[in-house]
């Protein structure tokens, strides 16, 4: 239920637009410097960084992420933005230095696998549990492990609600500029901001829209659900019949409700209808009252195929304007994505289009039912894959 989020892997003592006057080394070389030398100096780094992080902190991880990813090969980019090559990966990074020409900030993002799409294939079937990895181009399967395999995807099934909505609007039954009063009952946990918002706060059809697909807002997927219809989605994905909304999820989900969990998982979709009703009266929890650790059971599950269908008929819209994911819009004329993750679930879902005209819909989906996710391993394998898809289109 939370987006996936890029990684820090050293802290930033500043923010990144510290300025650079009178700098006494440029950054290419300070960047250089760090991943090649062999002992690292206390002089290369600002006080407050140093302070955050202490030298011997950062010479460990430096010479981790160097056995790990290989020796040093160069560095590229400009006004603060660098990607580091290595032997074996590149690592995109944000990099501040102070007036001395000291390091200020250095923010590391998940290293991208410089490996082929079969490597990576391989690499994510690798991970524990299990998963599912489908890339389409240009209509043609060129990966389709498990692609029609129902999986438990998160919020990534959040595309289903905004193709029913982009129905209806197409139908003439609702308009993106028709405006709805904000009610209590839709009120969710967390992510999102409409949960804070005041009963009676007039809201679009297209605010609730880029606010359920940009911030994964719960809230507003909930709003949106009781605006076209629960029937309406279920009718859409029917192995998710009825279509919980996320309070129901996080209700489910709560420790004091455990029974009530395996009776809806035990449950038949009609006997499941009629729990629904129950749990229209239960309180929402608090996020502490959720139990922690993965529980499968009560979830939305849906294909890789599914979701690249459903990716299709929705990705001109403007809700996907908004967050790119993990995609760089440097490498891509247009990008649609929408990820979902909880304990044990991830999902990382995007279609993309190159300057050719050439398009890409890239699913990765792991579940593990025993442990919670490392979610930086299929992150950066997936990363690699849509580098290898960026490069073809050069």
């Amino acid at each position: 239920m939370k987006p996936p989020l890029t990684a820090l892997l050293l802290a930033l003592a500043l923010q990144a637009s510290v300025p650079t006057l009178a700098q006494q080394v440029e950054p290419e070389a300070a960047i250089e410097r760090v991943f090649t030398a062999d002992r690292l100096e206390e002089d290369w780094f600002s006080p407050a960084f140093l302070a955050a992080l202490p030298l011997p902190d950062i010479e460990a991880f430096i010479k981790t992420y160097v056995s790990r990813h290989g020796a040093f090969r160069s560095v590229t980019g400009q006004a603060g933005e660098y990607v580091i090559e290595l032997e074996k990966a590149e690592v995109p990074a944000l990099l501040a230095l102070d007036p001395q020409g000291r390091i200020a900030g250095l923010r590391l993002q998940e290293a991208i696998p410089l490996a082929s799409l079969d490597e990576l294939a391989q690499t994510i079937a690798r991970l524990p549990g299990e998963t599912s990895l489908l890339v389409i181009s240009n209509g043609d399967d060129r990966i389709a492990e498990n692609a029609d395999t129902r999986m438990a995807v998160g919020s990534a099934a959040k595309l289903s609600i905004l193709k029913v909505a982009a129905d209806a609007v197409e139908a003439g039954k609702l308009a993106w500029d028709q405006t709805f009063e904000l009610k209590d009952e839709w009120r969710s946990l967390p992510t999102g901001i409409l949960q804070d918002w005041p009963a009676g706060t007039p809201l679009t059809l297209s605010t609730i829209a880029n606010l359920m697909i940009s911030m994964s807002d719960n809230t507003a997927t909930d709003a949106m659900i009781q605006i076209v219809g629960r029937d309406a989605v279920g009718m859409l994905t029917p192995a998710n019949t009825p279509f919980l909304t996320t309070r129901e999820f996080f209700t489910l989900k709560a420790a004091s409700n455990a029974e009530l969990y395996r009776e809806w998982a035990d449950a038949a979709p009609e006997k499941r209808t009629e729990l629904a009703g129950k749990l229209k009266d239960l309180p929402l929890p608090s996020p502490g009252a959720l139990v922690p650790q993965p529980s499968l059971d009560v979830e939305w599950f849906m294909s890789g195929r599914e979701l690249c269908e459903l990716m299709e008929a929705v990705k001109d819209l403007p809700a996907f304007m908004i967050n790119p994911g993990v995609a760089s819009p440097a490498n891509w004329k247009q990008i649609a994505y929408k990820g979902g993750s909880e304990a044990g679930v991830l999902n990382l879902t995007t279609w993309l289009q190159d300057q050719h005209g050439s398009s890409h819909c890239v699913v990765a989906t792991w579940n593990n039912r025993e442990e919670t996710l490392d979610e930086r391993r299929l992150m950066s394998a997936y990363r690699g894959v849509l580098r290898n898809l960026a490069t073809e289109s050069e």
